[in-house]
């Protein structure tokens, strides 16, 4: 029976490692930002975006997730401003 509790825990953690990783704030304040990869940074950031799922009002936010919205939508508009996309 422990094996099998065994092996069924890393069937779930190999099926999560093809799943999005989600940045620490760190990790997303230093997070690379490049227009030659728009693209595949901004899906990205969007898929963390729809993993944390914060509510729309900031207010309702704790500190620690009203930086870490702030920042990734920051994170976000930077390609906005940066990159030319025609």
């Amino acid at each position: 029976m422990k094996s099998s509790l065994v092996v069924l825990a890393l069937l779930l953690v190999g099926c999560n490692e093809t799943s999005s990783r989600v940045l620490t704030y760190d990790e997303l304040v230093n997070y690379p930002s490049q227009c030659a990869k728009v693209d595949s940074q901004l899906r990205e950031l969007k898929e963390i975006q729809r993993i944390k799922n914060f509510d729309q009002d900031p207010d309702k936010l704790n500190p620690a997730d009203r930086a870490y919205n702030s920042r990734l939508k920051a994170s976000i508009w930077w390609y906005a401003y940066r990159c030319n996309q025609s």
